[in-house]
């Protein structure tokens, strides 16, 4: 198979294309992907660093295998749906088991919480992380 995680051979000409919570909830069942939900605050300086060196080093192979959204922790105003219900941003990231940012949550096609890693987590990482979840959603495990 010989992938080079981190390599920058792999590094994306564009970028992650991010949609809203709800859309991507859709779009994960429509097209029977994972969701990659980063929940961030403002105030994060990690998250910042996520957004800025981490999630560009992605490969693009591998950024397309999930649908990607983003919430704001500190968000108490914006209705969302999740689950048939309204929630907050905030809300949904507490329904998320998020106690901090930041946070990747990843959700079965379904939209069904499967697990979140908290803090920073460096590129090659992630990467890594992200092949095994993308082989066991295609292979059905």
């Amino acid at each position: 198979m010989g992938i080079l995680y981190g390599s920058p051979l792999l590094a994306q000409d564009k970028p992650l294309e991010w949609h809203s919570f709800e859309e991507a909830i859709q779009l994960g069942e429509e097209n029977q992907l994972p969701v990659l939900v980063e929940v961030w605050a403002p105030w994060c300086g990690w998250c910042k660093k996520m957004q800025n060196e981490v999630y560009p080093e992605l490969s693009e192979n591998l950024s397309n295998q999930f649908v990607w959204t983003r919430l704001n922790r500190d968000d108490h105003e914006t209705a969302l749906q999740f689950k048939n219900q309204t929630f907050t941003p905030f809300r949904v990231a507490q329904q998320l088991n998020v106690q901090s940012v930041p946070a990747l949550v990843f959700l079965s096609p379904e939209g069904k919480y499967m697990f979140h890693i908290s803090g920073f987590i460096e590129s090659q990482k992630l990467s890594s992380v992200l092949e095994d979840i993308a082989l066991a959603t295609t292979s059905g495990n």
